[in-house]
């Protein structure tokens, strides 16, 4: 039992210094007081600051304090409180509501490490504090948080599911197509776990309606088929330019051939003149060889425009071929940019079902807010009044043991 609050002097100081704002000082005296405390009156003592500083003005600024400054330590906050049993621990935990509500970020950042605690307790303890803060102001957008929770639904302990399955409902009123998606995938990653299955179907069917359902099951399919047809396209793509890398090839190996053969021709035409040269040197004119020069000049005229003429035409196919490498390229650009055109509408295609899957969520929302309400109104009644119980006995506990 936690020592009376009306008999301790620690006790009196806060409350004093807590009415003339003396915040600082508060936060020294809370700090020696549970620094001397031993491991069997230090969560007793705990207790007694919280519920002090929950009752006075200006106590959630002290206690934000306290945590900011590792006086009071959350995760070792929570392995203590695993040694309780359910009933304290769980109105331990109701004691951190409000501020996990207004102040989720001092619990945030411990929640995703405290999830993977080897104490079962612990697990289930931090997935309550989830719960709170899912019931306040800010929404729980982290993925891998979430994934987290969700792996907790195989947890070995039933408790720890029951718990994961509370904090996903909570999480999922105000994301439902995240927590869904989530959810989904994991399930696919198990398919012969009927138990996750169920958990599944539980989950979704509290925080979306069978309408919902049906809407992001066609959104996701319609993502699916778009992903599948632009792989397609991407790999006609791929196939085109691999058919205009060949014909490059093939270009190129002709452009090669035809270089060879001008150069055959003129060494033709050289190997030609140099024989004429060789027989005016080697054989001396005669009178009746008189004609002969002006037969190898018409042969060596021909031969020139022979030459001439494939020159030309050789240079009329290396412009072809130059125009062909031009219309490649263009071609290849054109290509290129209906891939781009088509990435740019997948992208503004993946952009309007986001943003439908958005207007649903809102939709889901403003329908289900009432209802919402109404259980979360009941929730917190059942909270207070359990709490409520709870204290009233405790008080009658003091006044047993007083008298």
């Amino acid at each position: 039992m936690s020592e009376k609050q009306q008999d301790n002097p620690e006790i009196s100081k806060i409350k004093d210094f807590m009415k003339d704002e003396r915040f600082d000082d508060v936060v020294n005296i809370i700090a020696l007081y549970l620094g001397d405390s031993t491991d069997e009156n230090y969560l007793d003592r705990l207790e007694d600051v919280i519920e002090t500083l929950m009752l006075l003005h200006g106590g959630r600024t002290v206690l934000r304090f306290l945590i900011e400054r590792l006086v009071i330590d959350i995760p070792s906050l929570l392995e203590n409180l695993s040694k309780r049993d359910s009933v304290l621990r769980y109105s331990f935990l109701l004691l951190l509501k409000s501020m996990c509500e207004d102040e989720c970020e001092l619990f945030l950042p411990y929640s995703e490490d405290l999830l993977n605690s080897e104490d079962p307790n612990v697990r289930e303890a931090v997935l309550q504090l989830l719960v709170f803060i899912a019931g306040g102001e800010k929404s729980i957008e982290d993925e891998s948080l979430i994934k987290a929770i969700t792996d907790s639904m195989s947890d070995e302990k039933d408790f720890v599911v029951k718990k994961a399955i509370q904090a996903l409902i909570a999480i999922g009123r105000d994301k439902p197509s995240l927590v869904t998606k989530i959810i989904t995938n994991n399930v696919k990653e198990f398919p012969e776990n009927k138990e996750l299955k169920e958990s599944t179907d539980k989950i979704i069917r509290s925080i979306v309606s069978v309408e919902g359902i049906e809407e992001i099951v066609e959104e996701e399919e319609a993502i699916e088929d778009e992903e599948v047809e632009i792989s397609e396209k991407e790999l006609e793509l791929k196939k085109k330019k691999i058919e205009i890398q060949k014909k490059k090839l093939e270009l190129q190996e002709k452009e090669k051939q035809l270089e060879e053969q001008f150069i055959q021709e003129k060494e033709k035409a050289l190997k030609l003149k140099e024989d004429i040269i060789d027989q005016e040197t080697e054989k001396p004119l005669k009178k009746e060889d008189v004609e002969f020069p002006k037969k190898i000049k018409k042969i060596m005229k021909k031969e020139e425009s022979d030459i001439l003429d494939k020159e030309l035409e050789l240079k009329k196919k290396d412009l072809e071929i130059k125009k062909k490498k031009l219309e490649l390229e263009l071609r290849e650009k054109e290509i290129e940019q209906k891939a781009i055109e088509r990435k740019e509408e997948a992208l503004r295609i993946k952009e309007e079902l986001i943003e439908k899957e958005n207007e649903l969520s809102r939709v889901e929302l403003e329908l289900k807010e009432r209802k919402i309400k109404q259980k979360e109104q009941k929730l917190l009644e059942g909270e207070l009044e359990r709490a409520e119980e709870f204290f009233e006995e405790g008080d009658r506990e003091n006044k047993e043991n007083g008298k």
